[in-house]
């Protein structure tokens, strides 16, 4: 029995591929990287001129938003590396060699594969741990340097919570350090298991201070029956909260898998429309996984074409990547508006992915 067809779970040939792969894996990461950050720069040029922002505070907002670019590099970095190595095996014949041996195509893209889980796992850890606090202080800097002019904040259907109550709010608008309010409703939960809601048309917030006119507050009991209803001309609720609370919702970005889901636990005790925050969610751990899914498909797409030269290699992962992106993009925007649920929207890119690269690795088979 020719030895190459039992080979133990990790040989020489897996650490010969391996090293094959870290080289064009990283020159795809870190061209990626690049571009993404020359983007960054573009888009906020006029801005560093205009408010005149010192080179330090750029530096620091690139490296505030690197680790958020990281995350979207390291699934093409995942294909350009899977697809060059497959190119240069095939078109000097290794792979040719190995199959003739008795080595079957699983078995040569092992490796690959195990790589694109090891990627997964560093890109979930990157987008779960990482990215929150650096987005968080991205912002922060990005709010500091440009929303300095005179331009007032306005927001729509924010959400806050702060101690035991629960506030939504129409509208908000900042005039110096007040907050002009409409249509208001705050929920508080009463230690007997009650609900107190209180529902104004109109207020105000100053100082920790929160004046409701012409409020209608409505009492629950702890089984949903209404207890006593009262109309008043105006209340007054002492509840301190930060002013950017009222502007600055935290993005998903900036938030954790567990902060993102409390928030949309939140909202729908709110009433409001969660459908993009839990396509948000789902997409934290799909899109690492695509690091996986392209490790699967590249090799596959690359010994395809592998004899039609050495340029292919790079020519298919992008165009692969390309295509991976803009079905992502686009069953993002179906599962925003409704057309496909959420966790079925973002993981759909994937799942098509991965189950034609492996159909066509069988095929090949």
């Amino acid at each position: 029995m020719n030895p190459l067809r039992t080979l133990p779970p990790f040989t020489r040939l897996d650490r010969y591929i391996a090293r094959e792969m870290l080289t064009p894996l990283g020159i795809g990461v870190c061209a990626i990287l690049l571009m993404l950050i020359g983007n960054l720069l573009f888009n906020y040029a006029p801005w560093f001129f205009n408010y005149g922002v010192p080179l330090v505070a750029v530096l620091q907002m690139v490296l505030y938003y690197t680790p958020y670019l990281l995350v979207l590099s390291l699934p093409v970095g995942a294909a350009v590396g899977t697809a060059l190595t497959v190119n240069r095996l095939t078109r000097d014949s290794e792979i040719t060699v190995l199959r003739m041996a008795g080595v079957s195509l699983r078995r040569i893209f092992a490796p690959m594969m195990l790589i694109g889980v090891l990627l997964s796992g560093v890109n979930f850890a990157l987008n779960e741990y990482l990215v929150p606090p650096s987005m968080q202080q991205f912002n922060r800097l990005r709010n500091k340097i440009f929303l300095l002019a005179p331009v007032p904040n306005l927001t729509s259907n924010a959400v806050i919570k702060a101690q035991n109550y629960m506030v939504g709010i129409g509208v908000a608008q900042q005039q110096g350090e007040k907050v002009l309010l409409e249509d208001v409703l705050m929920f508080e939960r009463r230690e007997q298991g009650g609900w107190l809601v209180v529902k104004a048309p109109r207020g105000e917030y100053h100082n920790g201070v929160w004046t409701l006119y012409e409020p209608s507050v409505h009492y629950y009991q702890p089984d949903g029956k209404v207890a006593d209803v009262q109309n008043a001309a105006r209340l007054v609720i002492n509840l301190q909260v930060a002013l950017q609370d009222f502007f600055a919702a935290p993005t998903p970005e900036e938030q954790t898998m567990a902060q993102l889901g409390e928030q949309i636990r939140r909202n729908r005790e709110m009433g409001l429309d969660t459908r993009q925050l839990e396509v948000s969610y789902h997409l934290k751990a799909a899109v690492p996984a695509a690091c996986l899914v392209l490790a699967l498909c590249a090799p596959v797409l690359s010994f395809l074409l592998a004899r039609a030269g050495g340029f292919v290699g790079v020519l298919l992962s992008i165009v692969l990547v390309f295509v991976f992106w803009n079905t992502l993009l686009l069953f993002q925007i179906l599962g925003n508006y409704g057309f496909l649920p959420p966790m079925l929207a973002a993981w759909s890119p994937n799942l098509l992915f991965g189950v034609g690269g492996l159909g066509l690795l069988r095929r090949l088979e």
